[in-house]
């Protein structure tokens, strides 16, 4: 199985956890910089539910989402586009938004060049992805240890470490006066980490990624079964605990 094939399995796998979030929960470091009247474009917008807020914050200004696999919002016009290649004029957005998509492309700085076509001047921009360059697990075994470098290997060919550089990437795509933040995730209710748990688990049981792992000899099926065991195992454990950072950058065309 592709990459991209195990990609697409994932994004339809996780839709339900992803329609959870909110521009509230996601994105309160951009809402500030929003003003009504604003047309925004949300690269990435998944099931909308992030989009849904930044519209409320920009309305009367339009807002429009744009996906590889889009599905309907409500009140949001929703275009299916690579982001690297959008259908838009030059400088045809205020503000610009992408939440968690750079971690899934091989070249982030072609999706930003492209943000950047499209922003008009003085626009602002707001990014915000994971970097899958550590967490704190607890407890952790050598089991999970090995799925979670296991799960680095699945997005090969991506941008697992992203969050680090949306600064610099930000810079080098012409944005200016560029910030960044960080925010901890964490989960540390019982009802929180059987959610990640699941999450973990489901992974090493995706038919196209259980191919992959097999295909590329990284893992057998019995250490692959394992992993979603041992995960389901942590979730229910009474003092399981888990946090990931969350990266964030701000600029300004």
């Amino acid at each position: 199985m592709s990459l991209q094939e195990t990609q697409d399995e994932g994004v339809r796998l996780l839709r339900p956890v992803h329609a959870t979030r909110t521009a509230a929960s996601h994105a309160a470091f951009l809402l500030p910089h929003l003003r009504p009247g604003m047309d925004l474009l949300d690269l990435g917008c998944g099931p909308g539910s992030i989009t849904l807020g930044l519209a409320a914050a920009v309305a009367p200004g339009q807002t429009v989402g744009v996906d590889l696999h889009p599905q309907p919002v409500t009140g949001i016009r929703v275009v299916a586009a690579d982001a690297a290649r959008l259908p838009f004029p030059d400088g045809a957005f205020d503000a610009i938004h992408a939440g968690a998509l750079l971690q899934h492309v091989a070249d982030p700085l072609a999706v930003l060049r492209e943000a950047r076509r499209v922003a008009r001047p003085g626009a602002v921009i707001g990014l915000a992805d994971a970097d899958w360059d550590g967490e704190l697990l607890h407890p952790a075994d050598d089991t999970l240890r090995r799925s979670l470098a296991l799960a680095r290997r699945f997005r090969e060919g991506t941008s697992p470490y992203v969050g680090r550089r949306l600064r610099e990437l930000l810079v080098q795509a012409g944005f200016r006066d560029v910030t960044g933040s960080a925010r901890a995730v964490c989960y540390g209710t019982p009802e929180q980490t059987r959610e990640a748990a699941a999450t973990m688990a489901a992974l090493f049981a995706y038919p196209a990624a259980v191919a992959r792992a097999l295909g590329e000899g990284w893992a057998t099926e019995a250490e692959l079964a394992a992993m979603s065991r041992t995960w389901q195992e942590w979730g229910e454990q009474p003092g399981a605990y888990l946090a990931r950072f969350w990266c964030e950058a701000v600029g300004w065309a």
